[in-house]
């Protein structure tokens, strides 16, 4: 029973350790799937520009601010950017070639990596030969008023920025989002910020907001203990449950294993029965061993020693000459 009872922890220890697997991978694959280039939003666009941030060759020229929500490092090549949307629901491609103003941002570049909380401009100047971050279509002249940013399979909307086009007619306002990352949050920017946050505020940090609402340390200490404590319980509820259900299951097991062990018993001692049988001739020579022995072939002493002595008393024992010395002679 004791061997069973081993047998049946062991086996659920192994499928409690298979289920715990199976959750670590989702858990991986479920973060992994999280951060990736479904992070990536919109966060500024400028169209009339004059005079301000210039491209790499010094030209004045449109362009958007992407960024990396993530807390990873992402990679955006390969993914489209584009102001029509109408081949998307076509499909990427019709008969090979990619739909028009769909700019496919290249692999070879090793700057389309974003790290993680950071921001990546794109010029809008319909002059993709001029390098990676030259899309192949210009808002000025294009019929639409939003820029979406589509998968590289060319089939999910990652996301799109709407814009006022009209309004944007001052080359010292931006339109983006008011919080980086926040879609629902967007407005006119008096500050253009490429490449950097658009909170161009003052903020105040966790840490002072934190020593600002408690000096002492008081309200972290108890809410400290209390993840502590609260993982302690539900360490100690998990350990309870799965013993529970470890004895549980041997005990259920050792009930369906009675029957067959009771049976396989009644087989060995039937088997030790039948071993030890024997014959007539074989009982009957036993028999007989044990009559002679006990009874017709036994001798009976009568305890009586008796012992036969010569008649004259005579042992060698007794002469002097052998118990005493010679006297010795002196001659002259």
């Amino acid at each position: 029973m004791h061997r069973l009872n081993n047998k049946s922890i062991k086996k659920n220890m192994k499928s409690f350790t298979k289920y715990l697997v199976l959750l670590a991978a989702l858990f991986l694959t479920t973060a992994t799937f999280g951060q990736s280039v479904r992070d990536l939003r919109f966060n500024e666009i400028l169209i009339k520009n004059t005079d301000n941030f210039d491209d790499e060759y010094g030209r004045h020229v449109p362009w958007i601010e992407i960024f990396n929500t993530a807390y990873n490092t992402v990679n955006i090549a390969g993914c489209y950017l584009t102001d029509d949307t109408t081949g998307f629901a076509a499909g990427k491609k019709k008969g090979g070639v990619e739909p028009e103003h769909w700019y496919r941002i290249p692999k070879t570049d090793i700057n389309t990596n974003m790290p993680q909380r950071t921001f990546l401009v794109f010029y809008l100047d319909a002059q993709p030969l001029y390098g990676t971050f030259h899309v192949n279509f210009d808002p000025r002249t294009s019929k639409t008023n939003y820029i979406a940013l589509i998968s590289a399979d060319g089939k999910d909307l990652i996301d799109i920025m709407y814009y006022p086009k009209d309004e944007l007619v001052d080359s010292t306002v931006s339109y983006g989002l008011l919080v980086d990352g926040q879609n629902d949050n967007a407005g006119f920017l008096h500050q253009f910020t490429p490449g950097s946050t658009n909170e161009v505020t003052a903020k105040v940090s966790k840490q002072e907001r934190l020593k600002r609402d408690d000096p002492y340390g008081i309200g972290l200490a108890i809410i400290s203990m209390s993840v502590v404590f609260t993982a302690l319980i539900l360490i100690f509820v998990m350990l309870k449950l799965f013993g529970y259900s470890s004895k549980k299951i041997s005990q259920r097991n050792a009930k369906k294993s009675e029957p067959a062990t009771a049976a396989k018993v009644a087989d060995v001692a039937k088997t030790e029965v039948d071993e030890f049988q024997i014959t007539g001739e074989e009982a009957a020579a036993i028999a007989t061993a044990l009559h002679l022995h006990f009874n017709s072939m036994h001798d009976e002493e009568s305890e009586v020693i008796t012992i036969n002595m010569p008649s004259k008393h005579y042992s060698p024992w007794a002469q002097k000459e052998l118990t005493m010395k010679r006297t010795p002679i002196i001659r002259k």
